[in-house]
């Protein structure tokens, strides 16, 4: 049997703590290598988040997202564009525009709430749209425009001095500087000496029912419709005048139906006819009186 001796006995006792103080080391050399990675993980984690805010921060400062300080002074110009204006001209909304004054921020930061209620308080505005575009910074201006529906005249050898809208049951008067309106804008032309800013939007709608009556009826175009009498009430057609008489109450759409029965016959001799009178039970041509 083998016996060790004191001194294999201490070489193996040192062997042991020399391995084990091997291990020892190289745990605490992974150690620290991993808190080493752990910590430059965080440094360049948060290196990384300060170059991402500082390269945002350089690119929202740019001078391309800035709007021209003179971008209301004059048109057109590349930053500000236009459209669905056909009443109001560029003019006209350029001197609303310039009574605004934007803050010096980003395009991005600049609230246009200010630019749409100034816009809209002009009387042809129903509504106004701003679009932003960036890169670089510019405007659009959208307007919905209200639609007209009369316009108001003294006597028909004059244009107009007003139209009218009528939009919800809301009335808007058009005055001078917005005439006269641009071609493909139909309105009915109505003849009176009355004051039509005190006019209810019941009166309006029923004057534009009643034009579009007529026209359908008759089966030609209203030119004007003269209501100076109310209670004789003319219509110059393209081709005949109606005289209606008065226009209140539902049975002038009942006289006025009655064109029907004599149109026909009216058509033939339309060059002597003073009018077409619908008045009473039966529609009767009134020739012109020979000289």
């Amino acid at each position: 049997m083998n016996t060790l001796t004191p001194e294999s006995e201490d070489v193996i006792v040192k062997s042991y703590k020399k391995r084990k103080l091997s291990r020892l080391k190289d745990r605490r050399n992974k150690r620290k290598l991993k808190i080493f990675f752990a910590r430059f993980r965080i440094i360049a984690r948060l290196a990384s988040y300060v170059f991402i805010i500082w390269v945002i921060f350089q690119i929202s400062t740019l001078p391309f997202w800035y709007l021209n300080e003179n971008i209301f002074a004059s048109y057109p110009n590349k930053q500000l564009e236009f459209e669905g204006n056909n009443i109001i001209s560029t003019k006209q909304i350029m001197k609303k525009l310039q009574e605004i004054s934007l803050p010096d921020k980003p395009l991005y930061l600049i609230d246009t709430t200010s630019i749409e209620k100034k816009l809209e308080e002009m009387p042809p505005v129903k509504k106004v749209f701003i679009r932003r575009y960036w890169l670089p910074a510019r405007l659009k201006i959208v307007i919905d425009e209200r639609t007209p529906v009369l316009s108001i005249a003294p006597n028909h050898k004059v244009e107009p001095i007003a139209a009218l809208t009528l939009d919800f049951y809301k009335v808007q008067i058009l005055e001078k500087q917005y005439l006269p309106l641009p071609e493909g804008l139909k309105t009915y032309k109505i003849i009176t000496y009355d004051d039509y800013s005190a006019w209810k939007p019941s009166l309006t709608s029923y004057l534009h029912n009643l034009a579009q009556y007529l026209e359908n009826a008759a089966g030609d175009k209203l030119i004007y419709l003269d209501i100076r009498n109310p209670d004789d009430v003319y219509a110059q057609m393209k081709n005949v005048r109606l005289r209606i008489g008065g226009i209140k109450g539902r049975e002038i759409f009942d006289r006025i139906q009655k064109v029907n029965s004599v149109i026909p016959e009216a058509m033939k001799i339309k060059n002597n006819i003073n009018y077409i009178d619908l008045r009473w039970n039966n529609a009767s041509i009134k020739l012109q009186k020979s000289e």
